[in-house]
């Protein structure tokens, strides 16, 4: 038997200060991290006023925690350049 795998989605805020660590230029880190987690990931667009972004992930539980674990690697490594 084939049982599909349940996909879940969490939301993450980061601050519009860091969003340029996650996102790199073109979104060329954010599309790494989506091709090495599988999973899928989308951050809502700036609001004015709004000092934060919304990430949400959607995936099963390891896509999920792999895509976190990826996130907080491009703020650890490219947020001091922002």
């Amino acid at each position: 038997m084939n049982f599909l795998t349940p996909t879940t989605t969490t939301q993450v805020s980061v601050s519009n200060k860091l969003i340029g660590a996650i996102m790199g230029r073109s979104g060329v880190r954010i599309n790494q991290v989506r091709q090495e987690s599988n999973a899928d990931i989308k951050i809502s667009r700036q609001e004015p006023g709004v000092e934060d972004r919304i990430i949400t992930i959607s995936g099963t539980p390891e896509q999920i925690q792999n895509a976190q674990f990826l996130l907080q690697m491009c703020v650890k490594k490219y947020g001091d350049q922002m």
